[in-house]
Parts: structure tokens; C-alpha cells; sequence
């Protein structure tokens, strides 16, 4: 985890990770878009606080993204946990959302400041995933096809069938 005694040594984003992680029991990384490709955002801090796993979202406005794990991370911090292929019906006016778990081999390219906190990627994190307006998943036949690379599909580990080829050729 963070290390409070090395914190001179640390840049300002280090700080604010392990102080947010400290105070809060999370931090929130939100990470730009890229050309044409999808911004994500994703926690660090609920493995050390609640072993939860961490979560992790694609494709929506920055923003939001940031408050919808936040708001999260409220419910694991009052007892709520959230697995693999759970259907979230709250999260999202009208949409359910689905988590999956993400390969650890994508955890260099998506979570880079998670692996620097954990030192390694012993830490377990889960996708959140929003439908299409018919309610289907991007693994679902009939998803909407233009949403596709909004979201890439991390709990699969080849970067062709996770559709995350294009995404990360040009990280």
C-alpha cells in the first residue's frame, strides 16, 4: 500500500491517492480520452479498506463515471459487495449495470496507478458495465454496434476478443 513514510518522495498525485485512500477509504482515477477511443475511471483503495474489489468503468462522460463509483464505493462501505455477473438495477436511471471481472493481464494498460499503489497487481477489479438502450450487455448479441468501443471487454484476456486492440495500440 502507500507508504506515509516515504511521502517526500512522493509527487502530488501519489499524495492525493494515499491521503484519499486514508481519509475516504477510496481515490478515483479518471483517465482522459484518446483520440477516438473511450476515458475510464476506476477506484483504488477498496481492496485495502473493505476487500472489495476495486471497479472500474468505460465510456461514459468523465464526470459521471467518477460519481457512479463513488457512489459505489458508498454502498461497499455500508456492507453492500459486488461480484462477478451481478446486475446493479440502481445505479443508472432506467439501466442496469453488470460487473465482470478484469483479466490482471490488462492491468498494466488500464490501472497502472492501482498497480503502483498495490505494488503488483495482487488486487482483484471488477468491470462495470452499462446496456445498450434494449438493455443488452456489449458481449450480447444485438448490442448496439456504435457503442462497442466505448466499453472493451476486460474479463477476456485475448485483446481481439476483448476488443481492446485499437484502444491500447497507441497507449
Amino acid at each position: 500500500m502507500g507508504d506515509e513514510g516515504c511521502k517526500h518522495d512522493l509527487n502530488e498525485a501519489s499524495r492525493k491517492v494515499i491521503h484519499d485512500v486514508n481519509t475516504y477509504g477510496w481515490h478515483v482515477v479518471k483517465v482522459s480520452v484518446r483520440d477516438e477511443h473511450p476515458g475510464w475511471a476506476f477506484s483504488i483503495g477498496l481492496f485495502h479498506t473493505f476487500r472489495h474489489p476495486e471497479l472500474l468503468m468505460f465510456g461514459l462522460e468523465l464526470d459521471l463515471m467518477h460519481r457512479l463509483i463513488n457512489s459505489l464505493g458508498e454502498e461497499v462501505r455500508g456492507g453492500r459487495r459486488f461480484t462477478a455477473d451481478f446486475e446493479h438495477d440502481d445505479l443508472l436511471k432506467n439501466y442496469r449495470c453488470a460487473f465482470k471481472p478484469v483479466d490482471p493481464v490488462w492491468y498494466p494498460e488500464v490501472l497502472g496507478f492501482a498497480t503502483w499503489y498495490y505494488k503488483g497487481s495482487g488486487f482483484p477489479t471488477l468491470q462495470c458495465f452499462w446496456p445498450d438502450k434494449q438493455q443488452r450487455y456489449p458481449w450480447q448479441p444485438g448490442f448496439e454496434s456504435s457503442l462497442e468501443s466505448h466499453q472493451p471487454l476486460l474479463f477476456r484476456r485475448d485483446p481481439v476478443e476483448a476488443r481492446a486492440e485499437a484502444l491500447f495500440a497507441s497507449a
